[in-house]
């Protein structure tokens, strides 16, 4: 018999303490590991910058444009012209949506402190889609922008020599296999 009564005031401390545990706020579904999955991929999802999260080769090219003629600081009025120029012409796009893909550029651009350490963030999602032609694109347009208004920084030329290194290695991983 004191075996049943010790049996039974376990089962009601247990559930005490897990009653009051759900009054204090705690949440048991929260143990869910596929709940916790899911709940961590989201949070990894859209917890970083949306910069490095493109997956569009033309959203990648353009950050990285706007990213190189950024590096010499400001871009004046005649810059800006020339680079939606050369998004219109090269992009095939009509000049609202050459606008649109600048606006939202500049906009993903506008937080990120060092472009030059993270390009290789930036195309982490879309390197691998990037055709070789389009490769050779984006590292003839970023060496345009680049010498438009000055002769090309160092920084620039750093620049331009990782992102041309990064498509160039995702093109021969590509093609081997």
């Amino acid at each position: 018999m004191h075996i049943i009564i010790g049996i039974i005031t376990a089962l009601a401390g247990l559930l005490w303490a897990l009653n009051s545990l759900q009054q204090s706020g705690f949440s048991f579904s929260s143990l869910n590991p596929f709940l916790w999955n899911r709940r961590r991929k989201w949070r990894k999802l859209h917890a970083q910058n949306p910069l490095y999260t493109l997956e569009n080769p033309m959203d990648a090219a353009a950050a990285i444009l706007l990213g190189t003629a950024k590096l010499e600081g400001e871009i004046s009025k005649e810059h800006k012209a020339e680079i939606l120029r050369i998004f219109s012409q090269e992009f095939n796009l009509g000049d609202d949506k050459a606008r649109e893909l600048f606006a939202s550029s500049s906009y993903l651009l506008q937080s990120e402190n060092n472009f030059l350490k993270n390009v290789d963030k930036v195309l982490a999602s879309s390197a691998d889609k990037f055709s070789p032609e389009q490769s050779e694109s984006v590292i003839e347009l970023m060496t345009k922008i680049a010498g438009l208004e000055s002769a090309i920084s160092p920084e620039q030329k750093q620049l331009i020599n990782s992102v041309s290194k990064l498509l160039i290695s995702k093109q021969s991983h590509r093609e081997k296999w």
